[in-house]
């Protein structure tokens, strides 16, 4: 292997290059060769254009260097060859992992760790890592198993609205597995993406069996602790508002809401002299007035004394009492079946 000495000005970074250095890659490369020297040659073609090592280039050009040692790949390369060899070089190194145990230990008996790139805060997560570690992997969809105890059942309406969120936004919440694969978190996106006809999904395995106690604690709390938050209904309308006046009633896919239930909320969170009825909680959202639909749906609210319950049944201006079992809304007729008389044809 051939060195070379050249003047940085006569380097062509190359425009194509597939490793992106953000500000902070540079500055770490740059902490590097002014403590330790350049102690790597970068590759360059024949007409000096960059191969490998366009991050050295810059980082070289912030300190102020004038020259970098560099090696010519061969003349008879063709142009698919450079082009493997480049992504090569920066795939390799990503193929390997960190024995965490010892780089802990090594860092922290450094004096200072920035000029290996590593910040504090990333010690930490490390040190955070290693009592809690976990994987995160893409796997067969089909070799994930349902939690024999999960509870909480995923009906297709709920599934439609994932599935919908996936197809905008893809996988950005994990599913969650013991180390057997069976599921601790993400039932319904499972099950979403067999509906898609996914094959592999992302997945965070944790190091602990599905009987573990810590696993049930995983599951009951990504289905609990969510609901233990209070919502503001009045900016989440606002919110789903502008959607819908952007996007129209279709943009609403994915949210968790249609348009009937948007409109049912904005009318609740509203006094009679904002909004007095479902039209006119239509109007406002910015859609067609509603027509009732051929199938009611229901929804189970539970209270957690009877002042919420009774400013429940304010809200909606309708009677409710311990005997209530069920009711309509809008409300419907009842039917007074007492002066109904049955004869035979």
């Amino acid at each position: 292997m051939k060195t070379e000495i050249l003047q940085i000005t006569s380097l062509q970074l190359d425009p194509d290059n597939v490793r992106r250095h953000d500000e902070r890659s540079i500055q770490a490369i740059a902490n590097s060769l002014e403590n330790f020297g350049q102690r790597k040659p970068v590759v360059i073609s024949a007409q000096n254009k960059v191969v490998t090592g366009n991050g050295t280039v810059q980082a070289a050009q912030m300190l102020g260097w004038k020259e970098l040692q560099a090696v010519r790949i061969p003349a008879d390369w063709s142009d698919e060859k450079i082009k493997a060899f480049a992504i090569a070089d920066n795939r390799t190194s990503e193929l390997s992992g960190w024995d965490t145990a010892a780089l802990i230990s090594q860092l922290q008996e450094l004096d200072s760790i920035s000029i290996t790139g590593f910040e504090q805060d990333e010690l930490n997560d490390l040190i955070e890592f290693q009592q809690h570690p976990f994987m995160t992997v893409r796997i067969n969809v089909e070799d994930l198993k349902p939690h024999p105890q999960n509870y909480q059942q995923h009906p297709d309406d709920q599934l439609e609205q994932i599935i919908a969120s996936i197809k905008m936004h893809g996988f950005y919440r994990n599913i969650v597995v013991a180390n057997d694969n069976t599921i601790l978190a993400g039932h319904g996106v499972v099950q979403a993406a067999k509906k898609m006809g996914k094959k592999r999904v992302p997945v965070i395995q944790l190091n602990i069996p599905a009987d573990d106690p810590r696993a049930v604690k995983v599951m009951t709390s990504d289905n609990e602790i969510n609901n233990m938050a209070n919502v503001d209904d009045r900016v989440l309308t606002e919110l789903l508002r502008e959607i819908v006046s952007q996007e129209g009633e279709a943009g609403l896919a994915g949210t968790g809401f249609d348009g009937r239930q948007l409109a049912a909320l904005a009318m609740v969170t509203r006094p009679a002299s904002e909004i007095a009825d479902f039209d006119e909680a239509a109007e406002w959202l910015g859609m067609p007035d509603f027509s009732p639909g051929a199938e009611a749906k229901k929804i189970i609210v539970s209270f957690e004394n009877d002042d919420d319950r009774e400013d429940f049944a304010k809200t909606l201006g309708v009677s409710i009492t311990a005997k209530t079992k069920s009711l309509w809304w809008p409300v419907k007729q009842r039917n007074d079946v007492s002066s109904v008389k049955l004869e035979d044809e």
